[in-house]
């Protein structure tokens, strides 16, 4: 039987032509809505996310830890600036096949790179400073790569981490306490909902101080 991911893909390949970025996040959101339950940004939280991307610098590099389906690689990959590129990093075999199938479906190769590896494990073989960094991987993970990827010199002051799934639901304490205290950040809650659903989610975007 098909993964999830591939009778996602499926719908997405069904229902909206390649290289249509918007056409294939709707496709994604009306699987995720109506099908089954995706493990995405979704349509609630991607704009706060596209608007941290376009932000960047012409140029810049952005991390995204985790990818599923390849839903925010595209999101970001479409976002990026002139010369910006993306690297995912994501630990599950199927996750990273059909990411980087989506990714070729919506014509972002040439930006957007998924590799395969556990995040503990890749963070320390990165080099050179990420402009901005999207935690959606296991979220018990977060503070302990967070704190790798200051120690690899992956941050430079004015680096933004955008951090989903932090609402309540996620026990997200021991991460929101470190970006909070830790006086590395200047760190904000954004309130929303959980992807697809109505139940509280929310979004913390903490901009590190170097």
């Amino acid at each position: 039987m098909p993964t999830i991911h591939q009778r996602a893909l499926d719908f997405v390949r069904s229902n909206a032509p390649p290289g249509d970025v918007t056409a294939i996040l709707a496709a994604f959101d009306d699987y995720g809505t109506n099908h089954e339950f995706l493990m995405n940004v979704g349509p609630e939280k991607g704009p706060m996310l596209t608007a941290m991307v376009a932000a960047q610098p012409e140029g810049g590099r952005v991390l995204e830890l985790g990818c599923f389906c390849g839903y925010s690689s595209i999101l970001i990959g479409s976002a990026l600036p002139s010369g910006a590129t993306l690297t995912g990093i994501e630990i599950d075999p199927d996750s990273v096949a059909i990411a980087r199938q989506t990714v070729e479906y919506a014509g972002l190769s040439d930006r957007v790179e998924i590799i395969e590896g556990g995040s503990g494990d890749m963070i320390p073989t990165l080099t050179d400073p990420f402009d901005l960094v999207f935690l959606d991987h296991w979220k018990d993970l977060y503070k302990t790569d967070l704190i790798s990827i200051e120690s690899n010199n992956l941050l430079r002051a004015g680096s933004t981490v955008f951090a989903d799934n932090v609402g309540p639901l996620f026990n997200p304490e021991e991460y929101l306490e470190y970006v909070g205290t830790s006086g590395h950040y200047d760190t904000k809650y954004h309130k929303s909902h959980i992807e697809y659903t109505n139940r509280e989610d929310g979004v913390e975007i903490s901009v590190y101080r170097g």
